[in-house]
């Protein structure tokens, strides 16, 4: 895995940045952003998550701790590449979610999206396995919420 340093010098050329560009961009001097590249000095905690947000990575890539850049982002390009026409999951017709059930399921199922384990991204399998178990319990809070509800509101009479 490659070092901060490493980092740093990457993401700024990417962005075709001189070491001056990004000092300013990120409210410092040159000559750190210089010591940083070099690996003389490492970066306070505080400046990683500046240079995180700047460059919109995260934190374990910055620090080479992953290969992945953004895990949000690469959890998007999986399902698209995956399911390029998104389908309407069989839950939300099945179970009629409301629009604010919806987004809840959808954060639910998110949290799939790009799965580590020891920065490393865990197999097709483990992820199917995991988002059955994810809709099993969000099925299962749903019908218990749902319950509650027509339990506080008491018998409808017509």
């Amino acid at each position: 895995m490659a070092e901060i340093k490493d980092r740093i010098i990457l993401l700024r050329q990417e962005k075709n940045m001189t070491q001056g560009e990004l000092a300013k961009a990120l409210n410092m001097a040159p000559s750190s952003i210089g010591m940083y590249e070099q690996g003389r000095r490492k970066p306070s905690y505080e400046l990683l998550e500046k240079i995180s947000d700047y460059f919109n990575v995260d934190m374990d890539y910055l620090m080479g701790r992953s290969d992945i850049k953004n895990r949000y982002q690469a959890g998007l390009k999986y399902d698209w590449e995956e399911e390029p026409i998104k389908t309407i999951d069989p839950i939300i017709e099945e179970y009629k979610l409301s629009p604010e059930e919806i987004i809840e399921f959808e954060k639910v199922m998110s949290i799939n999206g790009a799965l580590m384990f020891n920065g490393k991204e865990v197999s097709q399998e483990d992820k199917e396995e995991l988002e059955q178990t994810l809709k099993r319990i969000f099925i299962r809070s749903l019908l218990l919420k749902r319950a509650k509800e027509r339990d506080e509101n008491g018998p409808k009479n017509s």
